[in-house]
């Protein structure tokens, strides 16, 4: 058993990815809302008999390796040396070590989190920080917080032993005050450090909180081939199981809100990674639950954030609600002062409605006219998008009491307001159709997926498909193997001809064999020899008029005689073909 047979052998599909997407059984499969664009309905399908996953929505997929290289956006000896380190497989000495930039920035990453580590403990006053504000021994090490010393060269004189110092910068480790400047030095210097963790658990970037006075307050890793901060949740890692078990994730904005919830036991809790929410991050969260919480700060930039982060969720067609944080600015804040009231409020989100009211009533005075104005501005937009007349005018009848107006100048108002609020601006990133939507399987494709997943009745298609004429191009090699095949031993055997197609063909045996299960769960024995039958009648007259236009056209065109004999017995043959199948 070679190491990729080991891997295999160890890492079932519906293991990994049920990692990533929230799955539920369905027949012999199980679905899930598509890890690689946005959907409402399932479309992503996973077959544990035939190991692999597939989205029918967006055509992606693949068995683990292929999953992990879409997933991850890596090649495949990334995907390789990603699923070795889940399932413990050694990989042979021939792979290059390291050979993947991103795997060279999380192994340094890896080696500067455990020195940031050690460093905390040999200096209690900034260990003391962390106690001080609460977390216990046991949280300040799962969590990984270390301390960066007060040097410009102190993680360099430890890591230039193991890593080229060209490396270390590439990693955002060490920096320089220019390219052409040769001299490097710490970047992290006198700082708190919270190590960031991508979704599976590997250290991709760091943030360094300052001590004492000074700018900025947390200064994060450069983007490097392994960390980009529009895609990363901090605590992800963490919290992912709870939030599929919950069916809920809950953002906030600091490292320590998360920290502290964590502790507390909301464990379902993330946070964005030194950035404002992204389209990207809500994609990522949308793998493991369609629901969100957003307890952001109750200070004036927290509610604008929220606001923002409602919109961004509505756009991912995910179900927003707010944690209106009680007790302090913010969650961590809320949860040492009050962490009874903590809990009253995860247990009791609001609607985004609900928060656009509350949102209107704190930042706009109803006793004046400038403030009612203000408040229609933004509530009768957001009243317009229901679309049944019992919720426009539930809100309608709440938004006259708050502005002390008649309900029926809110109705005529209505009429005339647009659906999108003025304020709402849909970024380009999260608007733009995802590529390749479109694509549908063709008949051949159907046909082709009913003769691998029955291939005794392959006996009628042999017989009877017409294949001498322009085939489809993007099947044809399918059908010619199974002709020789058939024409070699009288049977088609699925694993002999996936032994003889180049390995990217032979996935799409099982893609095509998904599909039947997938299009066709409950055909009886009798409905799938007659849909064969159909599809191979289809497909011939399809096929047939196509080359008969084809030739009609050619013989227009002829000028030479010779030529236009050919063409008319070419003619006269397809004449005969199309009234055998009349």
């Amino acid at each position: 058993m070679d190491h990729l047979e080991e891997i295999k052998s160890k890492m079932s599909i519906e293991e990994l990815v049920g990692g990533y997407v929230q799955l539920k059984k369905a027949g012999r499969s199980l679905k899930g809302l598509c890890p690689f664009h946005n959907e409402k309905t399932p479309s992503f399908v996973v077959s544990p008999d035939k190991e692999i996953a597939y989205c029918f929505g967006c055509h992606q997929g693949g068995d683990i390796f292929k999953f992990v290289q879409l997933a991850e956006n890596c090649d495949f000896n990334e995907a390789v040396k990603i699923l070795a380190e889940k399932t413990h497989v050694a990989l042979p000495r021939a792979l290059p070590r390291l050979q993947n930039k991103r795997l060279n920035v999380i192994a340094i990453n890896r080696e500067a989190s455990t020195f940031f580590t050690e460093q905390l403990y040999k200096h209690a006053a900034e260990k003391n920080y962390f106690l001080e504000r609460g977390l216990t021994e046991e949280t300040i090490r799962h969590f990984q917080l270390g301390y960066a010393p007060d040097s410009f060269s102190a993680i360099k004189d430890h890591l230039t032993k193991q890593f080229p110092e060209s490396e270390l910068i590439e990693a955002g480790i060490l920096s320089q005050r220019s390219i052409a400047d040769k001299h490097s030095y710490d970047r992290f210097r006198k700082r708190l450090i919270f190590p960031i963790f991508d979704h599976q658990d590997n250290p991709v970037g760091f943030s360094g909180r300052v001590i004492d006075e000074g700018e900025p307050k947390y200064l994060n890793s450069p983007d490097t081939s392994a960390y980009n901060k529009s895609m990363v949740l901090y605590g992800l890692n963490w919290a992912k199981d709870a939030i599929k078990k919950q069916d809920m994730a809950i953002f906030v904005e600091g490292y320590m809100d998360v920290i502290t919830a964590h502790q507390a036991g909301t464990l379902n809790v993330i946070a964005t990674s030194g950035t404002a929410l992204t389209p990207q991050q809500l994609k990522l969260i949308k793998r493991y639950t369609t629901n969100i919480a957003f307890a952001f700060d109750q200070d004036p930039a927290g509610m604008q954030a929220t606001l923002r982060a409602i919109e961004l969720a509505q756009l991912a067609e995910l179900n927003a609600h707010i944690i209106m944080v009680p007790n302090g600015k913010d969650p961590d804040e809320c949860i040492r002062r009050d962490p009874e009231g903590w809990k009253t409020a995860v247990k009791k989100p609001i609607s985004s409605m609900d928060f656009y009211f509350a949102y209107a009533k704190k930042n706009f005075d109803p006793e004046t006219l400038e403030g009612k104005k203000e408040m229609l501005n933004l509530l009768l937009p957001l009243i317009r998008q229901y679309s049944t007349e019992t919720e426009q005018s539930y809100y309608l009848e709440r938004l006259a009491l708050e502005i002390k107006t008649d309900v029926r100048h809110l109705w005529s108002d209505l009429k005339k307001t647009k659906s999108t609020p003025s304020w709402q601006s849909a970024p380009e990133s999260a608007t733009k159709k995802e590529p390749g939507l479109q694509k549908v399987f063709t008949r051949e494709m159907f046909l082709l997926g009913f003769i691998f997943q029955f291939p005794e009745l392959y006996d009628y298609v042999h017989d009877n498909l017409i294949d001498n004429i322009p085939f489809d191009p993007g099947t044809e090699r399918f059908y010619n193997a199974c002709k020789t095949m058939y024409k070699q031993g009288g049977t088609i055997s699925i694993e002999t001809l996936k032994t003889e197609l180049p390995p990217e063909d032979s996935e799409w045996i099982d893609i095509y064999r998904l599909l039947i299960e997938e299009r066709y769960p409950d055909f009886s024995d009798e409905a799938v020899v007659n849909e064969i039958k159909e599809l191979v009648s289809t497909i011939n007259r399809k096929n047939l008029k196509s080359a008969q236009k084809e030739v009609e056209f050619k013989i227009r065109s002829s000028t030479e005689v010779q030529d236009g004999k050919i063409l008319l017995n070419q003619y006269n043959e397809i004449l005969k073909l199309t009234a055998k199948l009349n």
